[in-house]
């Protein structure tokens, strides 16, 4: 096993509030890395702070803030500073899954700000830091629309496309460092997400979910997560696409 997962390591996971992020931050914390969660929901944050115990560092945070962000890593308390991974997973598709000409213009910003913007600006806060220290894993969660576009999720589709290209150069530019670059693209995970994607409406999220015969959970994922992570130095993993299983 690397030693970019060991009990001195620490990871920050962005998003981690509910969902991918959540259980990501609870099996990095069973392999014994410390793990700061980021997100928005400040009491779900708390619950996952009380999951984890010492291993856990929550702090709310919106990645479309830059003063926010700056200011979340600045205070950090010194044995959390320097991160050996980052999980960037905080996105959404509020708002989306409409014809393009029927969103409106500032939920489709918000979806680019989030996924997109706020995406490089987390990472380029702590890229430095990794390459000082020449060590780290960057985690980027894409998507199956990050190189498959289909109708009514134009703007989430392009976002992800972002993030795929991105992590693409971003992996170029980390070619001459120790510091590693993976990008997880799952299909259809079932969580939280979809209710965000229709604001609230429960009913148009149960049927969304409905429409799929299988899914993905929030676990599935976090294994492929910690899969790349647990890869020898020598190994890195560019990409790893999850589909459910038909049938299953």
């Amino acid at each position: 096993m690397t030693d970019i997962l060991t009990s001195n390591s620490i990871a920050m996971v962005t998003g981690a509030s509910s969902g991918i992020g959540a259980a990501t931050a609870r099996q990095l914390a069973e392999r014994g890395v410390r793990v700061i969660g980021t997100g928005r929901n400040s009491a779900r944050l708390a619950e996952l702070a009380a999951e984890l115990g010492d291993r856990g560092l929550m702090i709310e945070l919106d990645v479309r803030n830059e003063a926010g962000v700056a200011a979340a890593l600045a205070e950090l308390p010194a044995p959390w500073r320097d991160i050996d991974i980052l999980v960037n997973n905080a996105g959404h598709d509020a708002g989306g899954w409409r014809l393009f000409q029927d969103i409106d213009r500032s939920e489709s910003n918000d979806v680019i700000d989030t996924n997109v913007t706020g995406l490089i600006r987390v990472t380029s806060h702590i890229v430095p830091g990794m390459i000082e220290r020449n060590k780290g894993h960057i985690v980027n969660i894409g998507s199956i629309s990050s190189f498959t576009p289909y109708p009514k999720s134009a703007v989430y589709c392009a976002s992800k496309f972002a993030v795929d290209g991105f992590t693409q150069s971003l992996r170029m530019d980390m070619s001459d460092t120790a510091i590693r670059v993976t990008q997880i693209d799952p299909g259809v995970v079932l969580t939280g997400f979809q209710l965000s994607r229709y604001k609230g409406d429960q009913a148009a999220a149960d049927a969304f979910v409905d429409s799929y015969p299988t899914g993905l959970t929030p676990d599935d994922v976090a294994r492929s997560i910690c899969f790349a992570l647990e890869q020898p130095p020598g190994v890195m993993i560019d990409r790893i696409v999850l589909e459910p299983t038909q049938g299953a």
